[in-house]
């Protein structure tokens, strides 16, 4: 039995390195700041990586959109989650020129401190921030402002809860980052509420 976990272990390695290999290559050197071991798969447009920065740890996943002419910031071990959109810039639509938009753009940053995790499908707006160690739900839209250590969900997202601040510190003071590294070997832990609802089934996907 411990073989065979030791075996596992080092196969669920081997696939995380490979899987590594190939988001590197992305050009770093076409970012304006590409920290250490932050990623960016090879299936994620960015239309002006030279607008944005990726701090230490960073890691954004596949089928991601962004739009950084107007500046993307990614803080320290924060992660974008599959198939996001980003967009940092909008049109100029009131007093314009032509119709729907004329050809002047706003620019407004996005900035995502650090320690932020961002769900899969999520929708970010130009110009704003997300604060450190908050999570954005599935499937939010984003459209103002997140406060630190938030749980915001919905479209427009809104805050349902908080992280436990004082847990957060701590371990941020022991520095106790993850990579947000989807591929690699986990403690799999069954939620007991779904074990209590889905007994049956639960026990037939061997879980």
């Amino acid at each position: 039995m411990f073989e065979k976990t030791k075996m596992y272990r080092f196969l669920s390695w081997l696939k995380g390195e490979y899987q590594r290999h190939q988001e590197r290559q992305v050009n770093e050197s076409n970012f304006r700041y590409f920290g250490k071991n932050a990623s960016v798969s090879s299936r994620v447009q960015i239309n002006k990586p030279e607008r944005v920065i990726l701090k230490e740890g960073a890691r954004i996943q596949p089928g991601v959109i962004i739009n950084s002419m107007g500046g993307l910031y990614v803080g320290r071990y924060s992660g974008i989650g599959y198939n996001c959109v980003i967009f940092t810039v909008d049109h100029r639509y009131r007093k314009a020129d032509a119709i729907p938009f004329d050809n002047h753009v706003f620019l407004k940053p996005v900035i995502i401190r650090d320690f932020v995790w961002i769900g899969t499908n999520v929708k970010i707006m130009p110009g704003v921030e997300i604060g450190e160690g908050a999570i954005v739900g599935m499937g939010a839209v984003v459209t103002r402002s997140v406060e630190s250590c938030s749980i915001v969900i919905g479209n427009p997202a809104k805050i349902v809860g908080f992280r436990n601040k004082e847990q957060f510190e701590e371990l941020k003071a022991k520095g106790d980052f993850s990579l947000v590294n989807f591929h690699g070997v986990y403690e799999e832990i069954l939620f007991p509420l779904s074990k209590r609802r889905f007994p049956k089934e639960c026990e037939e996907l061997g879980l």
